[in-house]
């Protein structure tokens, strides 16, 4: 069920109090109650109630929700509010608002309602009648506060004696249509996780296989010295590198150049003695 957050509003504002809906498992399902309407309603009359989500949405407790109702003659309205539970109340006219005259083509929102529970199923009745009905209930529903106040009896009986009273009007005077929305029993809180480590990729190395002639010289790799020749180094991460060769007697030997690819790439160097 819905309250208001202002219990006193203006006039052209009416207080909505909504009922709690079905879990969202249902909400794709047309509900199987059928409520009361207009058995053969003229076409040239015709009122509208519905919701800011639109029929079928899921509310939780607690949500705001906005209710706006129509009719395309000027009328005296009447929105019953059947909840979950079974209960019925008069939502207008109430105490908050009790003219309930709208005129055509107009469209009225009960604002900024809030939803409550219990979860299930809501019904919104709406009556549009060209003079005012005297409903059973609703003098006592105004009286008592709309925001309170429930009609004994279940809803089937509250519908039935309002649908006994309607029909002494003629039909051609009143029409009446319904909406509903579902209640869900709570939001799904969902448990914080936490981060995903973040895992670098892991490093791809290559090798450097150098070869000297003469032999037994000294090799560095980018200024790091890493034994001598003959020698595999294996932990050679991709990118650019410089091989240096040093043998005493021999001009030094450079060789700079691109490691792409995870392979073994072979330096061999041929010193010249120094003269």
């Amino acid at each position: 069920m819905l309250k208001s957050h202002n219990k006193w509003l203006v006039l052209g504002v009416a207080l909505l109090i909504l009922i709690a809906v079905s879990q969202i498992g249902f909400a794709a399902n047309e509900p199987p109650v059928t409520l009361f309407i207009n058995p053969n309603p003229s076409p040239e009359f015709k009122a509208d109630v519905w919701v800011d989500k639109g029929q079928g949405a899921t509310y939780y407790p607690g949500d705001s929700i906005d209710v706006y109702y129509s009719s395309n003659k000027d009328s005296y309205v009447y929105i019953l509010n059947i909840d979950a539970a079974n209960r019925s109340r008069w939502l207008l006219p109430s105490e908050w608002f009790r003219n309930n005259y709208a005129k055509a083509n107009r469209t009225y929102v009960l604002p900024n309602m809030q939803v409550e529970a219990p979860s299930g199923t809501e019904y919104l009745v709406i009556f549009a009648s060209t003079e005012p009905l005297s409903l059973p209930y609703l003098e006592e529903s105004i009286r008592s506060g709309g925001q309170t106040s429930f009609i004994e009896g279940e809803a089937n009986l509250v519908l039935g004696a309002i649908q006994a009273k309607i029909r002494i009007a003629p039909q051609r005077n009143w029409v009446s249509s319904h909406t509903y929305f579902y209640v869900g029993g709570r939001y799904a809180i969902p448990v914080p996780q936490p981060p995903a480590p973040i895992i670098p990729p892991a490093p791809r190395y290559a090798a450097i296989s150098v070869s000297t002639s003469p032999s037994n010289a000294r090799v560095f790799l980018d200024g790091v010295e890493r034994g001598t020749s003959t020698i595999l180094m294996k932990d050679v991460p991709l990118g650019t590198h410089e091989v240096t060769v040093i043998l005493p007697g021999y001009y030094t030997y450079t060789k700079k150049f691109e490691v792409n690819h995870v392979q073994t790439y072979y330096v061999r160097a041929t010193l010249k003695r120094i003269q």
